[in-house]
């Protein structure tokens, strides 16, 4: 037996105890065949304590919407294909863009906005978390709940011309662009739009 940091214990003797899980069973956004992400938290395999993973795919053109993690840093790493991951410095401003391929990494600290651009088909990426239960907050989200006016008050913009604009966001993004045709999503078990 063990404690975790959570406090509970863990007891790796249990005949019961399972260190197995099986990720294709486990989607957390669906676009299509192609554009997807599978994902691994504590709540599907309750023996992992501390971390959560996701694993992304995505064909050239499509990209992982901005968004942050506010309790967790992330670890991001491609297998195949290659991206542009993009990260914002909130504490000098300065946009971070590297070109990651194959064995390469991108660290993106707690709470840092950033997003994923695929620019080769078949591009694969695994992003790992310090947190058994990431939490995403996706900008499709903050730009369609912040009410019209706020943008007028603080930015100037004409707030009906705004919402003629982002009317056409009228779902969390994840996985853009949209497809013309519909998008078949799922978010996660537990998941809430």
């Amino acid at each position: 037996m063990r404690m975790t940091t959570t406090g509970h214990q863990m007891d790796y003797s249990s005949p019961s105890l399972n260190l197995f899980f099986d990720l294709r069973y486990s989607p957390y956004f669906v676009k299509d065949d192609w554009n997807f992400i599978l994902y691994q938290t504590a709540k599907q395999l309750p023996v992992m304590q501390g971390l959560s993973l996701v694993d992304v795919n995505l064909s050239r053109e499509h990209s992982i919407e901005p968004h942050w993690h506010p309790n967790a840093n992330e670890l991001l790493y491609v297998i195949q294909g290659e991206i542009i991951e993009s990260v914002l410095n909130p504490v000098t401003l300065q946009l971070l863009s590297y070109r990651v391929g194959p064995q390469q990494s991108v660290y993106i600290p707690m709470g840092w906005w950033h997003w994923t651009n695929a620019i080769m088909d078949h591009s694969r990426l695994v992003a790992t978390f310090d947190n058994k239960n990431f939490e995403i907050v996706y900008g499709s989200d903050i730009l369609r709940k912040t009410p019209p006016e706020v943008f007028q008050i603080v930015y100037g913009i004409n707030a009906a011309q705004w919402a003629e604009v982002i009317k056409q966001v009228d779902q969390t993004v994840i996985i853009g662009p949209p497809d013309a045709r519909g998008i078949r999503w799922r978010i996660g078990t537990n998941g809430s739009r």
